[in-house]
């Protein structure tokens, strides 16, 4: 609920009818709802409108993206901009991770370069 009362105060009114209608069509349905469901409906209403958006910017994307050789999936692209795939560990524990990494691969290196 908190959520729909955080969203809301960042739309406009009117945007947010009109986004409901083109999703809806009509807000006689709407009326039968619960707070709670509408709130739920315009919140899913919003995350669609964002990802279809973000889905445009994937398309014109994929030309760089080819000729680069750095081709990612919509849901990577979506993850990656979205912020899902950050990692929350603290810092001290990446950090010993990725070298702890690091030593690994010199090891390997030092194994078959002797």
């Amino acid at each position: 609920m908190e959520e729909f009362f955080r969203i809301g105060c960042q739309v406009d009114e009117i945007k947010l009818m009109d986004l409901v209608l083109r999703r809806y069509h009509t807000l006689d349905c709407m009326k039968w709802l619960s707070v709670e469901q509408f709130a739920r409906l315009v919140i899913l209403a919003l995350d669609s409108e964002l990802k279809e958006k973000k889905h445009q910017e994937w398309c014109a994307m994929i030309p760089l993206m080819m000729v680069t050789n750095n081709y990612m999936s919509f849901e990577q692209y979506y993850d990656m901009i979205s912020g899902k795939n950050v990692d929350m560990r603290p810092a001290d524990v990446i950090m010993a991770e990725i070298d702890r990494k690091h030593a690994e691969a010199r090891a390997k290196e030092e194994k078959h370069g002797t």
